[in-house]
């Protein structure tokens, strides 16, 4: 007799182990903590500086970096979520960042200059620091040389020069064939000191005046205005250079009073532009960052002509001879049409020119 076969066995379904979060236990929560007031902190530098008008030094530094904290924070924050990816936390914090670094920056990325078919009279502006003609680091051993090979390359009708003396101005006219109104900074009328120059070119644009005056009425520091005009259409320039930092032997413990002496030159600026009447264009090393409180104040009035009609960041200058920012702008008043914007290679100085292309329309029949 056979023996009878067992049934099979069956086998249960194989159980579910549970997946863990991968939260980083308490050094992932810390992490988020730390990645939490990061975030607040740079959110914080933001507002300030775009607020504050006499910063202290450590806020002077941050806000001309911004744009850097923006990115290194942008790449911490992918980062620990890589790590983290359970810590709903960190991807709110990364898109809040991006979000406001867009709604910072995000306008100069496209060019958003008007058609190239707009009708008018056309005005092509340059702002150059041309550091008194000493030379930068691909000016082929004849800085003075580079500099007007390149100006006469713009074909520029009017230019705003800093750190330009008045000798260095009359070889920029004889060679350029510009007609220029110069001061030294402090106004002292010394030939060789180093100064700011509207200039224009005269075959194009009449010159019909050209002085200088100072910022505040109580400080020395100079800006120069001009007066042009073509077809009956007058356009004022300010061409400024608001006042540096300098070393000295406290280091830079003085920028709080230089940033709050840029305030007052700015607003003192603004002040007197929306007085004018006629187009008008302020141009020039302004010292500083766009994040600043003073570029604040002036995008409230005026138009930045490289965030209009540029593409990227248009760095002029090399902090520590390798960090890129812009320092040197040119702002315009609504009547003008932005038709483009670049910031040229040349190396003939530390910093790099800035050229606009701009449109002046008609004006507008009076109604009767």
């Amino acid at each position: 007799m056979s023996a009878t076969p067992e049934p099979p066995v069956e086998r249960g379904a194989p159980s579910l182990r549970p997946v863990r979060a991968r939260k980083g236990g308490t050094t992932g929560l810390v992490l988020t903590v730390l990645a939490l007031a990061v975030v607040g902190a740079l959110l914080g530098l933001t507002w300030a500086g775009r607020v504050s008008r006499s910063p202290p030094t450590a806020l002077i530094a941050g806000v001309t970096v911004l744009p850097y904290l923006y990115g290194l924070t942008v790449a911490v924050l992918f980062g620990l979520w890589s790590a983290l990816p359970d810590r709903r936390l960190l991807p709110l914090l990364l898109g809040l960042v991006v979000m406001v670094g867009v709604g910072l920056w995000g306008p100069a990325w496209p060019s958003w200059s008007s058609s190239t078919e707009q009708a008018g009279t056309p005005l092509r502006v340059v702002t150059w620091n041309v550091r008194r003609l000493w030379g930068g680091p691909d000016d082929g051993d004849d800085p003075a040389r580079c500099v007007i090979e390149t100006l006469r390359r713009t074909q520029a009708d009017v230019l705003s020069l800093q750190e330009v003396s008045a000798k260095d101005v009359e070889l920029l006219e004889r060679e350029l064939g510009l007609v220029c109104t110069q001061i030294d900074y402090l106004g002292t009328g010394a030939r060789a000191a180093g100064g700011v120059a509207g200039c224009v070119r005269p075959d194009v644009w009449t010159f019909r005046s050209g002085n200088s005056a100072r910022f505040v009425p109580d400080r020395k520091w100079r800006y120069v205005f001009l007066e042009i005009e073509r077809s009956g259409q007058v356009v004022n320039l300010l061409a400024v250079h608001l006042e540096p930092y300098r070393l000295a032997a406290g280091g830079l413990q003085h920028a709080a009073e230089v940033r709050a002496n840029q305030g007052d030159q700015s607003a003192e600026l603004l002040r007197r532009v929306t007085r004018f009447r006629d187009p008008t264009l302020l141009s020039g090393d302004f010292n500083s960052t766009r994040d600043a409180s003073l570029h604040v104040a002036l995008r409230g009035l005026l138009r930045d002509g490289f965030e209009h009609g540029g593409r990227g960041f248009g760095p002029t200058f090399f902090l520590s001879d390798w960090l890129p920012i812009r320092i040197d702008f040119t702002y315009v008043t609504p009547d003008f049409v932005i038709r483009g914007a670049e910031v040229l290679p040349d190396g003939c100085s530390d910093h790099r020119a800035l050229l606009i292309d701009l449109v002046l329309p008609p004006p507008r029949p009076e109604s009767g």
